[in-house]
């Protein structure tokens, strides 16, 4: 099997590609060794190790490194084997809240006992304390909508058409006050 040197062997621009963090980097080139279906069946035992030491921090990354396969690959399955350990992690915690907020549900002290009871009914499991709107809707047929868009139209249409009785009042004016001109 052809082993493609990563940074020689596939052409991505005439500059070196530059990414955010070593993980971006790691999963472009999985991903670029995959295209070519060049991903490696096994990963040598030094390999490996180069991938663990990267992974841990006691190692950093050289070019060459990077431009292995093997390494590449064993990183790219580190790290999401990590991720997935994180997200595991996160679901142990929320059970120890929310088992030492049962615990604290008993405690002696009445404010502490209904704070931990608040916080207990405000799991999303719970749901007991937050607020919840609720949608109810109607469908209805096309003919009934019609209708009702008739009546609402014809109801705005007989509002415009009334009218409305001005009333006028006669204004006095005095000539003689307008004008300087003696009234003929």
């Amino acid at each position: 099997m052809y082993q493609p040197a990563i940074d020689n062997d596939i052409l991505i621009a005439d500059f070196a590609p530059t990414f955010e963090s070593l993980d971006d980097r790691i999963f472009a080139a999985v991903n670029s060794l995959a295209e070519i279906n060049s991903l490696p069946d096994a990963v040598s035992d030094e390999d490996a190790e180069v991938s663990r030491k990267i992974f841990g921090k006691n190692h950093k990354p050289t070019e060459e490194d990077l431009a292995r396969p093997g390494v590449v690959s064993h990183l790219a399955a580190l790290l999401s084997e990590y991720d997935k350990i994180v997200i595991k992690s996160a679901a142990q915690l929320r059970t120890y809240i929310t088992n030492r907020l049962i615990l604290e549900s008993d405690n002696a002290d009445p404010r502490i006992r209904l704070k931990s009871l608040e916080m207990l009914g405000k799991i999303s499991d719970v749901g007991l304390f937050t607020d919840k709107t609720e949608i109810t809707m109607r469908h209805r047929p096309t003919a009934e909508l019609e209708q009702l868009l008739r009546e609402r139209l014809t109801k705005v249409i007989e509002a415009e058409a009334v009218d409305t009785p001005r009333v006028v009042q006669p204004i006095q004016l005095d000539l003689n006050e307008i004008t300087d001109a003696e009234p003929r």
